[in-house]
């Protein structure tokens, strides 16, 4: 595919013209998923950045800023991707993979009973203590969970080996 192609493609998803000089974060986002997904085809910097009037320092940066672009436009480089064949990564799909495939590692039968336990207290409560344990009690801790670290993993090393052996008792 051309670039003036591509650029067509795009600037009719959007409906404005990418080469314009406005700052408006949606024409930045569209013009980093152009960037994006023409770096992908296999263009070159310069090429890349001449229908959009950009240098080539102009388009690494939005390469190299194409994650910060907002979901929908994310969503508008992933189905362009799946739609025209591109080879650039996807932004949804592996996130989804990432998530489904931690969720079927972690579940596990400890995991499943637990929940069945849990299921069964909270079916015993009426609505308003249900509602006073999920505000007070089970947001906080999704919140504390989201924010805290994973402890550092102290690795164990293996001592000195001595070549000669220790006259001293309390060395050994």
């Amino acid at each position: 595919m051309k670039l003036e192609q591509l650029k067509q493609i795009i600037e009719n998803i959007y409906g404005f013209d990418l080469s314009d000089r406005s700052r408006k974060m949606g024409l930045v986002d569209a013009r980093r998923i152009y960037c994006r997904i023409a770096y992908s085809i296999g263009y070159n910097l310069r090429e890349i950045g001449e229908p959009i009037d950009r240098k080539h320092c102009n388009v690494i940066h939005l390469i190299n800023t194409a994650d910060l672009a907002q979901d929908f436009h994310k969503r508008v480089h992933d189905q362009l991707v799946e739609q025209y064949g591109f080879l650039s990564k996807l932004f949804y799909i592996e996130k989804v993979q990432k998530i489904e495939s931690q969720a079927a590692r972690e579940c596990n039968n400890e995991s499943i009973n637990l929940i069945k336990e849990i299921n069964k207290t909270l079916t015993k409560w009426d609505t308003e203590s249900l509602n006073n344990f999920l505000n007070t009690r089970v947001k906080v801790y999704d919140k504390l969970i989201g924010v805290t670290k994973p402890q550092k993993q102290i690795k164990q090393i293996q001592g000195a080996k001595l070549n000669r052996p220790i006259k001293n008792p309390l060395l050994c």
